[in-house]
């Protein structure tokens, strides 16, 4: 009898834990290439080319403009992983931020954490202006790298979707 209780109390935390998997909420759906792929590594220079514009819009954001955030490269061991760091405040040449996503390899850090981001750590930047995002070099590389759902997927929350025509 209590185990009839607990299932049926159970029954729709369940059911939103299997629906949100299956939907893949909670994966992580990194694409990477190896460390200087030429395509990236024109990518993370275009990025760093116009930091100056980012750290200008940052400072004063024009109407409409929000998300804010910057791709930083952290060493890990055999290599580095990036993650993206929001909620940026400028600090010197640099920048303090939180962490925007799940770290695979960094141990002491979570989504989330507080960092410092030093200038020559950053490989992109990005920030939506009415919905649409604008910068995100090196994620537009990886994007014909993805499952077919998974670009449909970030191009539809990036803005970056082309309108069906009829």
């Amino acid at each position: 009898m209590l185990r009839l209780l607990l299932l049926i109390l159970l029954s729709p935390v369940l059911l939103l834990l299997f629906l949100a998997r299956l939907l893949g909420f909670g994966r992580s759906y990194i694409e990477s290439l190896p460390e200087g792929h030429p395509e990236m590594a024109r990518a993370v220079a275009e990025a760093r080319a116009t930091l100056p514009e980012f750290r200008r819009l940052l400072a004063t954001p024009e109407p409409g403009m929000a998300n804010f955030a910057l791709k930083v490269r952290f060493p890990v061991e055999g290599g580095s992983e990036h993650c993206w760091v929001g909620n940026l405040e400028p600090r010197g040449t640099g920048f303090i931020g939180k962490l925007d996503n799940h770290p695979k390899h960094l141990r002491e850090l979570r989504l989330g954490s507080t960092v410092d981001v030093a200038e020559d750590a950053i490989t992109d930047w990005a920030y939506s202006k009415d919905g649409v995002y604008c910068g995100h070099y090196t994620t537009k590389i990886l994007l014909p790298r993805m499952s077919k759902r998974m670009r449909r997927q970030v191009e539809a929350v990036y803005g970056w979707s082309k309108p069906k025509t009829t």
